[in-house]
């Protein structure tokens, strides 16, 4: 059975950017907002209305959904079978998203990355967003960080730090795939930080 990599993580605190260098097989989430500048449909995610999310749940197709910043997210079945069946994948989801997924999917490994508030703020701000949107996007930062007990393991991501944090979840990612058998140690339900 294909392993699943969950991740969970705050607004601005690198999730994307870092999975998609470690790993390339994404389950890809839909969602009702709109794409923002740079996303890509199908890639970022699949971007559809809010009719589109009606039917997918009343025919339950949906084997994960939320809403967040009212925005609906979500990911359908038929994707989430195609991408496992590949072999082993990542999902980036919320914790109430990581919790239905692992209802539907035991064999999954949960990682929680952060930031402190000030640098995710500082690191959205430089991205362009306006300070409206950072603190929409961070409304529910607090509430996040208090998930990540319930993960196995929780990795901050500091400024300037890419590469080292990086290094951090590929160990992990590597662990889990071989079963702990590949001489690494990693300590499960720890803090990397």
């Amino acid at each position: 059975m294909n392993k699943l990599i969950v991740l969970s993580g705050h607004s601005g605190s690198g999730k994307t950017s870092l999975m998609r260098q470690i790993m390339k097989n994404e389950v890809v989430s839909f969602t009702t907002r709109k794409s923002r500048q740079g996303e890509i449909d199908g890639v970022d995610y699949k971007f559809i209305s809010l009719e589109k999310f009606k039917e997918l749940k009343e025919k339950g197709k949906l084997i994960e959904q939320v809403k967040y910043s009212g925005n609906y997210y979500g990911i359908d079945q038929e994707e989430f079978e195609n991408k496992i069946s590949l072999g082993n994948a990542f999902v980036i989801v919320d914790y109430h998203g990581m919790q239905q997924i692992k209802k539907v999917y035991p064999n999954c490994a949960t990682l929680f990355l952060y930031t402190p508030y000030d640098q995710a703020y500082n690191q959205m701000i430089q991205r362009g967003h306006t300070y409206e949107q950072v603190e929409q996007r961070l409304s529910t930062y607090h509430e996040e960080i208090g998930n990540r007990k319930n993960y196995d393991y929780v990795i901050r991501n500091n400024y300037n730090r890419f590469n080292y944090t990086k290094g951090i979840i590929s160990q992990i990612i590597n662990s889990e795939l071989n079963d702990g058998s590949n001489g690494i140690d990693i300590y499960q339900n720890k803090s990397f930080l």
